[in-house]
């Protein structure tokens, strides 16, 4: 496993150990056929009314922090962030989740400028629109115990709604469609949460939604492998790992496949008409593959021969027809009936995305540029530095690039850098 997974891995292992009663030891991190179906949220179970929150952290609704003088063009934000950095659904702000060693992980809103518009103590954020907000915090309850609390909030304003039950993880969707892993262990299982309603716990462990929300990807694991708490690692018994992909609003299946490897950053991607997913395989012999599912049909297509693969490796999806893999090879015959152009990254692309327009920005390992291409025509932009680590994240627009920089050496600040190709 290489040093970047290794990092996320153990943040969400760190957070995850709350569950049993253990405090938490912050890392200091920087530069991380769509089916037909009824809404999303529809036919969802009612909850209990979300009632004021009484634990919710205390926000700061006045907090209006101008960017340091001391910035460099085009950075935004500075500090210990941890790669969960995103935009907001109209482009108008960006969340970026922080922590400080010995403190609890923070959420700051910040403007495209670097205008610190809201901040408030969260180790997990999404949006739901462009001013309204879903986090869990996490604090130290009886005996040390781990506290979760899942609440809403709104851009500025003090109030704060709790949503019943304990989570540790928030799975966004595009249409206001959220998922939440269940506080528990020894097991894995997840609810719907839309606005004002809570749907039973399903099993499985939520992984990504279709663009439209309307599906969701889940992966089951065995259980039986392991002690304490459940490990979402591939393994030959009591049987292999598997990926469900289940409707939103009900949670019937609607197609599985096995020999999915998933893990903690470990991509499956729905394509952008959500008809495919491409997923890593580990059929436990041989090297880790790529594999392409068709929904409707239940064919996958197997890319063979990745012996580079590593746990962050990039797969991403260009258009609904062209997948881009990273792989030591240059081309692959492409397997039989297969009706999706691959193109082959080099093995040190570490980071991929694709913008709303087509534009296609890459970062590499080491190096303090990005290239953008856009129709085969390659601009490079630069990066105030050289981190250990970058995400690349498109405004919805796909006008504005962000790029959340980290760094593993302890005392060196993140960075989150805004770039207009």
């Amino acid at each position: 496993m290489d040093r970047i997974t290794s990092h996320r891995r153990a943040r969400v292992e760190r957070l995850r150990s709350l569950l049993v009663g253990l405090a938490v030891v912050s890392l200091v991190t920087g530069c991380g056929a769509a089916v037909a179906t009824p809404s999303p949220t529809a036919g969802l179970r009612s909850s209990p009314a979300p009632s004021a929150s009484t634990t919710a952290p205390s926000p700061n609704p006045n907090l209006s922090v101008a960017p340091s003088a001391s910035y460099p063009p085009g950075v935004i934000f500075e500090g210990p962030v941890t790669g969960n950095v995103a935009w907001s659904p109209k482009g108008t702000r960006i969340a970026v989740v922080t922590e400080v060693s010995g403190e609890a992980p923070a959420v700051s809103l910040v403007d495209p400028h670097g205008l610190v518009q809201y901040h408030f103590e969260a180790a997990d954020f999404a949006w739901l629109d462009d001013d309204t907000y879903i986090a869990i915090d996490v604090t130290s309850g009886p005996s040390g115990v781990g506290v979760f609390t899942t609440f809403t909030g709104a851009v500025g304003g003090s109030a704060r709604q709790t949503i019943p039950g304990s989570y540790w993880q928030i799975v966004a969707g595009p249409t206001g469609a959220v998922a939440l892993k269940l506080n528990e262990t020894g097991s894995d299982h997840y609810v719907i949460w839309g606005k004002s309603s809570v749907s039973s716990p399903r099993d499985g462990v939520p992984v990504a939604f279709s663009p439209d929300g309307s599906l969701l990807a889940v992966v089951h694991y065995p259980r039986a492998c392991c002690a304490g708490l459940p490990s979402p690692e591939p393994s030959e018994a009591p049987g292999p790992t598997t990926l469900d992909i289940v409707r939103t609003d009900t949670g019937e299946s609607v197609r599985a496949t096995g020999d999915v490897n998933w893990g903690y950053g470990l991509p499956v991607e729905f394509s952008p008409d959500g008809k495919t997913v491409a997923y890593r395989i580990d059929r436990a012999t041989g090297p880790e593959e790529v594999g392409i599912l068709d929904i409707a049909t239940g064919q996958v297509w197997v890319l063979p021969g990745q012996p580079d693969v590593v746990a962050d490796s990039a797969i991403a999806w260009i258009d609904s027809s062209h997948l881009a893999v990273r792989s030591v090879f240059a081309t692959h015959t492409a397997p039989a009936g297969l009706k999706i152009a691959v193109s082959y990254l080099p093995t040190d692309v570490a980071a991929m995305a694709v913008s709303s327009r087509g534009d296609v920005a890459t970062a590499r390992n080491g190096s303090p540029q990005i290239v953008i291409d856009r129709g085969g025509q390659q601009r490079t932009l630069d990066l105030p530095g050289t981190f250990d680590a970058v995400g690349l994240k498109w405004s919805p627009d796909g006008s504005t690039l962000m790029v959340a920089c980290t760094s593993f050496v302890r005392g060196t600040p993140g960075q989150v850098v805004v770039l207009s190709p």
